[in-house]
C-alpha cells in the first residue's frame, strides 16, 4: 500500500471504536505534515475521524495572488483507493484568505455514509492551484445499533493552538483603500450609487454576494445596507463564516437600437444550461425535507474542465427575504451530457405562501462557457403547512 508522500500506518483502530467495519479490516494511512504548504493545509479534522451532520473545517488559504479557495471530496473504497476521479464541491469558492481559522463547512447529511478524502484546492492568479489533501475520512450519519452500547473516547482537537488569540477582533470588517469608493445598491457597477466613502473610512461586512460576484454586503455607520466590490476595500476579521446573501435583481438596462447580427463564428466551448426542475416529493411541505431536482446539461461542444456547482435560494415572494441557501456538484460533462443534481431543501417558514427558488448553475462562474446567460432557473411554489403551527 506505498503511495507517494510520507505516510504512517495506524494499526491501532477497530471496527467498534470508530463505528463502521471498514476501517478494522486493514491499516489505515494517516497522511504527515512533511512538505504541506501551511498557508494552503486543512489542519482539522485530522485523518482517520468520524464525522456526522455539518462540520467546520479549519485550515489556512492565504497564498500570495489568490483568487479563491474551494474544498472538494470523494469516496474511497475499503482500500482506499477513489471510487471516481472527479471531486464534487463540499462549499462554494471563497474569494478571500483565510489563516488558521474555519474554511467552511461542509454538510455531510448530504452525502451517503462511508469512507472519504477530503481536498482543499486554493487557486492562485498566474499559477497552478495548490492542493491539500485529508484522507481516509468516516461519514457516519446512521451509526450502526451497537454504536451507541460503545463508549467512544473523546478525540483531542489539535487546531486550538493554531487559532488566532481571543484579542484580536474577529468581525469583518472593510477599509477602502483606494482614494474614494462608491457603496451601491447592489453587486455590480450596472447599480445606483448610495454614497461615497474616503480612503480609511471603514464598513461592516455582513454578507457575500451568491452570484459569484466576490461583491460583499456592507452596513454603513448611519445604518444603511449596500454592496461594495472587493477590489475598492481591505478585509479584515473572520470571513470565513460570512453568509451568502441575495442581491436585488439586476436593474433594466435600455434596449439597444436593432443591429445587423454578424455572420456566425464557430465557438468551440462548453455551454452549462439550468434545466428541467423537478421536486421529490412534489409538494414541498412546511418543515418536511423535499429535495429539488435540477438537469444540468453541457449543450456546448467541449467538455467542461472542472466539476461545478448548482445553488440553490429559497426566499419568500411577497418580499424577497432569504429563508435557505443550499449547494450540490455535478461532475465534468461531456458535450451533450445531462446530469440530475438533487439539493435537499427544509423550510420552515411562511407556510401557505409563495415561495421563490433561484437556481443558478456554476453559480461562481468558474467553468468558461459560451453563453452564461442560460445559466438560472427562477421557479414558484406553494409551500404547505403541514404538521407546523
Amino acid at each position: 500500500m506505498n503511495r507517494p508522500g510520507m505516510r504512517v500506518f495506524v494499526l491501532a483502530l477497530t471496527a467498534l471504536l470508530l463505528g463502521g467495519s471498514g476501517w478494522a479490516a486493514l491499516p489505515v494511512l494517516a497522511q504527515t505534515g512533511q512538505g504541506i504548504n501551511p498557508d494552503a493545509a486543512i489542519i482539522w479534522p485530522p485523518p482517520v475521524y468520524v464525522l456526522r451532520g455539518e462540520v467546520e473545517i479549519y485550515g489556512s488559504a492565504n497564498l500570495p495572488n489568490m483568487r479563491n479557495y474551494f474544498l472538494s471530496f470523494r469516496p474511497l473504497n475499503d482500500t482506499l483507493d477513489p471510487l471516481t476521479g472527479e471531486f464534487l464541491p463540499a462549499m462554494l469558492p471563497r474569494p478571500f484568505s483565510v489563516e488558521n481559522d474555519v474554511l467552511g463547512v461542509w454538510d455531510t447529511t448530504a452525502t451517503d455514509d462511508g469512507l472519504y478524502e477530503l481536498r482543499l484546492t486554493v487557486n492562485v492568479r498566474g499559477a497552478a492551484p495548490v492542493t491539500h489533501i485529508v484522507s481516509p475520512l468516516r461519514v457516519e450519519n446512521n451509526p450502526p445499533p451497537f454504536a451507541d452500547l460503545i463508549a467512544t473516547p473523546t478525540p483531542i482537537p489539535v487546531f486550538p493552538t493554531a487559532i488566532p488569540q481571543p484579542t484580536l477582533d474577529p468581525t469583518p470588517r472593510g477599509t477602502v483603500s483606494g482614494g474614494a469608493a462608491n457603496v451601491r445598491t447592489g453587486d455590480s457597477t450596472e447599480f445606483p450609487v448610495i454614497t461615497t466613502l474616503r480612503r480609511d473610512e471603514q464598513v461592516l461586512l455582513i454578507g457575500v454576494s451568491n452570484r459569484g460576484t466576490g461583491w460583499y454586503q456592507v452596513r454603513l455607520s448611519n445604518g444603511r445596507i449596500g454592496w461594495m466590490a472587493p477590489s475598492v476595500i481591505d478585509v479584515s476579521g473572520n470571513l470565513g463564516l460570512l453568509p451568502f446573501v441575495s442581491p436585488p435583481p439586476l436593474p433594466p438596462t435600455p434596449t439597444p437600437p436593432p443591429t445587423i447580427p454578424p455572420s456566425p463564428t464557430p465557438f468551440s466551448a462548453a455551454n452549462l444550461v439550468a434545466g428541467i426542475v423537478v421536486f421529490n416529493p412534489p409538494t414541498p411541505t412546511c418543515a418536511q425535507t423535499f429535495f429539488v431536482g435540477i438537469d444540468v446539461a453541457n449543450l456546448g461542444t467541449e467538455q467542461t474542465f472542472s466539476p461545478g456547482t448548482v445553488t440553490v435560494t429559497d426566499t419568500r415572494a411577497s418580499d424577497g427575504t432569504v429563508q435557505q441557501t443550499n449547494i450540490g456538484g455535478f461532475p465534468l460533462l461531456l458535450p451533450g451530457q445531462t446530469m440530475r443534481v438533487d439539493i435537499p431543501l427544509t423550510i420552515t417558514t411562511y407556510y401557505n405562501e409563495v415561495h421563490r427558488l433561484t437556481i443558478v448553475v456554476d453559480s461562481g462562474s468558474i467553468i468558461p462557457e459560451s453563453n452564461e446567460a442560460d445559466n438560472t432557473r427562477v421557479i414558484d411554489y406553494v409551500l404547505q403547512q403541514g404538521t407546523c403551527p
